[in-house]
């Protein structure tokens, strides 16, 4: 199997393309000039492999293609794989969409989903290790035919795909990519030296994009991003923060478009942390529960998100499989916490390290202030995405204030990652921050990947979200929606994902 033009320098391809003439003011309408978008958050890498974070999919999305991806709907639909078939109960065939081409010109073909696979599975810094959780291989048997075999039978497979984002084979070996060549319909053009990214459009399998040209601004947080928005300085923000959409809302250029969350707002909470004081309280399952209902969470809708929310009753989202209907959330109730607190020895409260990201800044004033009112001292720290995560991992905090939106459609993304038992051999666990193991969970999750009756598996999943809330490793907080911000002269398409998919983005003429 060879490939119609092996290796003629791909790392070009991302430099393919003048980006003179693509950068007029952003304020000055021309459907030739880039389409500006500013993100409330900075990516965390141009490596597909080496993340799990909701920014940094929404851009790879338009530079990479999976076999599978999700609709706006979020329903299964082709993608690089046109068809695929079920042999038995652990292997699958995929049959490649044929006469694809990366944007370097070199072809694509089985060789990139093997070699895609073996870096991901291989690489130490790989970040999707839930993705590829139990696929023991995944091997070519033609050009455009991919034979999928895994260890037992895998019922969320296809759902887990639309995150495999496929590399060409020539990239396999590098420590990271950062100049990316992909088959989406965008190719990078230019890294400016802010850390913009400039993405030029060009004719892949889907045909042009009708927008020729993106400009991703990466801001400090929501505010900024939308400061840079209302100012004319971009044509979309990704996410207005709650506090500015009325000032949105009153000028006759700019439009607000509703936007669903996937995402679920949590509290990590890490009772092996260094600081000691809180250690022996956190490990408690009682002091947990007291923390949660300690926080006004129906109040933070109001107060912090204009009503844009609703209190979350467990980990996942209402349309993500697995959701358990009949869970009610914990009430507002300060003074069973006080109780709590005290008939766990802990009466007087105790001291706390809270690392949050900007995106959560609603959320700290309400978790410290809550916290406060039953003797729980919260000191915040500020970082960000990359940073939070070595803090959490080293020890250096005691709570984590993050979210996680189950990309894949199903619950088992958010409790194979964060709540089933470390196990870097299978790839689960892998960002269970708590130390959190119960034998019981483990059983039901992995009974739950082995699962092919859709009722059955449900409820196991179902089983292992309230064993979970029993004991609260991480307490859940809410569920935001919010919008896409857009001038007049934008027409954008809102997906359940929450990813900005430019191809269906449209100047309005």
């Amino acid at each position: 199997m060879g490939r119609e033009n092996a290796k003629r320098g791909w790392l070009k391809g991302a430099a393919v393309g003048a980006a003179v003439g693509l950068l007029a003011a952003a304020c000055s309408f021309s459907t030739n000039r880039p389409l500006v978008v500013a993100f409330d958050e900075r990516i965390a890498t141009l490596d597909p492999q080496l993340h799990n974070h909701s920014a940094t999919w929404s851009v790879q999305l338009n530079i990479f293609d999976s076999l599978v991806r999700f609709s706006p709907e979020m329903r299964l639909e082709p993608c690089l794989a046109t068809q695929w078939e079920q042999l038995d109960a652990t292997h699958w065939r995929f049959y490649l969409r044929r006469g694809v081409r990366f944007s370097d010109g070199t072809a694509f073909d089985a060789e990139d989903v093997v070699a895609t696979f073996d870096r991901a599975r291989r690489h130490p810094r790989s970040r999707i290790q839930h993705v590829i959780a139990g696929i023991r291989s995944v091997r070519a048997e033609a050009a455009d035919v991919v034979l999928v075999e895994t260890t037992n039978a895998a019922p969320d497979l296809l759902n887990r795909l639309v995150l495999f984002l496929i590399v060409p084979s020539e990239a396999a070996s590098l420590a990271e990519i950062t100049q990316p060549v992909g088959t989406g319909p965008y190719r990078l053009v230019q890294v400016f030296d802010n850390g913009d990214l400039l993405l030029g459009a060009w004719k892949s399998w889907r045909g042009w994009a009708s927008v020729r040209s993106v400009r991703l601004c990466f801001a400090a947080d929501e505010s900024a991003a939308a400061r840079q928005f209302l100012s004319g300085a971009a044509d979309v923000v990704r996410r207005p923060p709650d506090e500015m959409v009325v000032e949105i809302e009153k000028q006759q250029r700019l439009r607000l478009v509703p936007q669903p969350r996937l995402g679920v707002q949590l509290l990590v909470v890490i009772p092996n942390a260094r600081s000691g004081e809180a250690g022996g309280a956190l490990a408690s399952p009682a002091v947990r529960r007291a923390m949660l209902l300690a926080l006004d969470r129906p109040g933070w809708v109001g107060r912090y998100y204009r009503g844009n929310g609703t209190v979350a009753s467990q980990y996942v989202h209402p349309v993500v499989f697995g959701f358990d209907p009949t869970i009610r959330p914990l009430p507002f109730d300060p003074t069973e916490a006080r109780r709590l607190l005290a008939a766990a020895g802990y009466g007087k409260g105790f001291a706390a390290k809270m690392v949050y990201r900007s995106l959560q800044s609603g959320a700290v004033e309400g978790v410290v202030k809550d916290l406060a009112q039953v003797g729980i001292r919260i000191t915040p720290i500020l970082t960000g995405y990359a940073e939070a995560s070595q803090v959490v991992r080293s020890g250096e905090a005691d709570l984590y204030l993050t979210g996680w939106a189950c990309n894949t459609g199903d619950a088992s993304d958010f409790f194979n990652t964060m709540i089933h038992s470390p196990d870097p051999a299978r790839g689960v666990g892998m960002e269970n921050y708590t130390g959190f193991a119960d034998e019981e969970i483990d059983r039901l999750l992995d009974g739950a990947e082995r699962e092919l009756v859709v009722e059955r598996r449900s409820h196991l999943l179902q089983e292992a979200q309230r064993r979970t809330l029993e004991q609260l490793p991480i307490l859940p907080l809410t569920i935001r929606w919010g919008f896409v911000g857009t001038s007049a002269e934008v027409e954008v398409r809102t997906r359940h994902d929450e990813r900005m998919w430019f191809f269906d983005y449209r100047w309005r003429r």
